[in-house]
């Protein structure tokens, strides 16, 4: 357990803008930050994220709520496991609250991350101890890996049994943390099997080192002819998410750190060749395409990336459509000749013809794209049209003018048909359409906000008073004192009601207090934070938000009582419908 105090010292100790920035993008709007929605798809921005009340709220699903809620939903973890997550961020150690006779936990994915330090050690104790593991050592030998280099990616070996590392770890661990590993699978008549059988084990970690996951590697065929995936990854688990993670970052960090630039290939063996070329900064996403979320997270530790995927024509493919998520960073791109990839070019080489290539081969995002989008027959009038047609906003986007004209000069040479000056002009056009679809998007964009963002949009006159009331409260003990000292006062919106009663119990709404709520009664609480109110109360605003209050409660009984009328004319009830009709007179007299 962590107390109240604790948790508000970490919520304070951060930014929202900054951890929803991680994965999001965001652009700054007016007061507050817009990007796109994580939780829905969607092609406009309508995710918000207001950095003086820090909290986000989505106007596209409705989604909204603290940095906790953020983590809690985006990683799918609980709201503790969110607090362990952020404090992390924070840099501050949790002092737990010991229960009676209860351990206390110094994080609550400890005994996950311990029984992954466990599998890994027990792999790499079967490959390079035993007598089974003599073989799949042999294998790595013949590919160049040398032991200095198993030891220093921690390699090991999943044994061909169904349940070897269950049968080690089932003792040491609950049935829970077991299930929870994603190590292991359970049939439908609860035999527990290992994931991984026979299998070279690349163990995955955090960016801090802890094994979080692993991807085992097929080395030898199946002996029934089955044919499976080469690589198979950990299943997502509350420390895996395969989307965010990227292989040997916590090693290469550092150098990258000091040489500013971060080599990203797709591949395991292709960072381990790049390591025995003597490059350390170097990652790998995992066999999975590169996504927002990794180039976020790889945002935080290099702000230039040197693509190197593969040669072949899969590679080519994975490399056009990174180029989209890398856009914010500085790019460079390695070509890796006769459809090879850097493992194999290093076996077809040497390591230092491997480190050459990485560092003295590089080429732009112009270039990689002139040659990728050259047509087959460039004698083709038509295909030489198409073709500066879609190089020329890419030239067009280029910030040197000094490098425009170099890949003017390079199209130019390319084309039969065109000379410098029709390929100059050609992007001097992309330029001024650029310019006029930025202003405008920008006119647009400040047009929208102003609507889009319009803070309770759709809410009932009711509602926003009560917003009104309920936000004063919170900012003000002695208001809320004097609503709590009235027996008659309750809040119409029973989400309000429910905050209501939290404030007066504990004259505090914290994350955690909203956490154990409905979802209904934690978006009512974002809500009424949007309201954009001074931090001085005016003369008269209280007397004001209550006659509208009031006023609103009156119309809505009227309504009401309407409703009730035509019901009992419609029965042929005509006592009740007069009796009813009497009131609504009164109460529209009262109104008056």
């Amino acid at each position: 357990m962590v107390d109240k105090e604790q948790i508000a010292e970490i919520k304070n100790s951060v930014n929202i803008v900054e951890i929803i920035g991680e994965v999001v993008s965001l652009s700054k709007a007016g007061r507050n930050y817009l990007g796109l929605c994580p939780f829905h798809g969607e092609k406009t921005p309508s995710f918000n994220v207001v950095e003086d009340k820090q909290f986000y709220h989505c106007f596209g699903c409705g989604r909204s709520g603290d940095v906790f809620k953020f983590i809690e939903e985006y990683r799918g973890v609980t709201f503790m496991d969110a607090v362990q997550i952020v404090s992390e961020k924070a840099g501050i150690a949790i002092q737990n609250q010991a229960r009676p006779h209860q351990p206390t936990l110094v994080n609550p994915n400890q005994e996950l991350y311990d029984i992954h330090q466990e599998a890994s050690k027990f792999y790499q104790a079967i490959l390079m101890t035993t007598k089974m593991g003599e073989e799949a050592r042999n294998y790595l030998h013949e590919r160049g890996l040398t032991d200095e280099v198993i030891r220093h990616f921690q390699l090991g070996l999943a044994p061909a049994e169904g349940n070897y590392l269950y049968r080690n770890l089932s003792e040491k661990f609950s049935e829970k943390v077991i299930t929870d590993s994603g190590l292991f699978t359970i049939s439908d008549a609860g035999t527990v099997f290992d994931a991984f059988q026979d299998r070279i084990m690349f163990p995955l970690t955090d960016d801090t080192g802890r094994v979080i996951a692993f991807s085992g590697r097929l080395w030898k065929e199946a002996m029934d002819g089955s044919h499976q995936a080469k690589y198979k990854n950990s299943r997502s688990t509350r420390l895996f998410n395969k989307s965010f993670e990227l292989y040997h970052l916590d090693q290469a960090k550092t150098s990258a750190k000091k040489l500013r630039e971060m080599y990203v290939m797709e591949g395991f063996m292709d960072v381990i060749a790049a390591y025995r070329a003597g490059i350390e900064n170097a990652v790998a996403s995992m066999g999975t395409a590169l996504t927002p979320e990794h180039v976020h997270h790889l945002s935080h530790f290099t702000k230039k990336v040197i693509l190197t995927y593969d040669g072949d024509k899969a590679g080519l493919e994975a490399t056009v459509k990174a180029l989209d998520v890398l856009q914010d960073l500085d790019l460079e791109i390695v070509r890796i000749p006769d459809q090879m990839d850097p493992d194999e070019y290093l076996k077809k080489t040497s390591p230092e013809e491997l480190a050459s290539l990485l560092k003295d081969s590089r080429i732009s995002k112009v270039e990689f794209l002139m040659h990728y989008w050259k047509p087959s027959y460039i004698e083709n009038l038509q295909a030489q049209i198409e073709f500066v047609e879609k190089l020329a906003p890419i030239i067009a986007q280029t910030q040197s003018i000094t490098a425009q004209n170099a890949y003017i000069y390079k199209l130019a040479d390319l084309l039969p048909d065109f000379d410098y000056v029709q390929v100059e002009q050609i992007v001097n056009n992309s330029r001024l359409q650029q310019r006029e679809a930025t202003q405008k998007s920008g006119a647009s964009k400040r047009s929208n906000f102003s609507v889009d963002l319009l803070p309770n949009r759709g809410m009932s006159r009711l509602v926003k008073a009560e917003n009104h009331l309920l936000n004063r409260m919170k900012d003000f003990p002695m208001i809320l004192n004097d609503y709590r000292l009235r027996s008659d006062f309750s809040f119409d919106t029973p989400e309000l009601q429910v905050l209501y009663k939290l404030l007066c119990q504990n004259g505090e709404v914290t994350s955690q207090d909203l956490s154990e709520q409905p979802e209904g009664v934690q978006h009512a609480w974002y809500r009424m934070l949007e309201e954009d109110l001074p931090e001085e109360i005016s003369d008269g605003e209280l007397e004001e938000v209550e006659e509208t209050r009031q006023r609103e409660l009156l119309r809505k009984e009227n309504q009401q009582i309407g409703n009730k009328v035509k019901e009992a004319s419609s029965t042929g009830d005509a006592e009740t419908a007069l009796l009813e009709l009497e009131r609504l007179i009164a109460q529209k007299r009262r109104m008056e």
